[in-house]
């Protein structure tokens, strides 16, 4: 089984992109669950940059191959500590916009969990795999529940990088 994908893609375009990743993807004959775990990562990640970015595209990576998932979404948006500001929350640095972030705190408003990268982070580490993400002069590598952090140049927008074997996983539990 081997799938390779790389595209620019306009948020206009996200939703007809998505179907043919969804098409695409259940054609291979996944594990049952991954290809949902897979599928949500791209629909959650998908809806950040549309509502947060501040941009109109994307760029986004699928690698299915050699019973290992790669996938990376970046734009060149304005960042997780800008997306907080803009909404009134506070973030220190980079690195407290990511802790916010994979902590479920959303920009939508104050009383408001943001469930994206949250889940996304225990949906990967369910299957041992590792998740990266980058933005402003933060990178955070996220594997066994453990985050670490390096200081980087900075980076205009986020880059989002899942790593994972590609095996069963109980989604619907999981992501509850």
């Amino acid at each position: 089984m081997k799938f390779e994908y790389q595209k620019i893609v306009f948020i206009r375009d996200f939703d007809k992109e998505f179907e043919f990743l969804t098409q695409s993807i259940r054609k291979m004959h996944l594990p049952l669950g991954f290809s949902d775990f897979i599928l949500y990562a791209i629909s959650e990640l998908f809806a950040n940059i549309k509502e947060h970015a501040q941009v109109n595209k994307g760029l986004i990576t699928l690698q299915i191959k050699n019973k290992k998932c790669y996938l990376k979404i970046e734009d060149e948006g304005i960042g997780l500590k800008k997306s907080y500001l803009k909404k009134g929350i506070f973030a220190k640095d980079d690195f407290s916009a990511i802790e916010f972030a994979l902590s479920g705190l959303s920009t939508k408003s104050p009383q408001e969990r943001g469930f994206g990268l949250y889940s996304v982070k225990k949906l990967t580490n369910s299957i041992k795999g590792t998740l990266i993400i980058t933005t402003g002069t933060a990178k955070a590598i996220i594997q066994k529940n453990k985050i670490n952090f390096k200081t980087i140049s900075p980076f205009k927008g986020t880059i989002i990088e899942i790593n994972t074997p590609i095996k069963k996983l109980d989604f619907y539990k999981l992501i509850t």
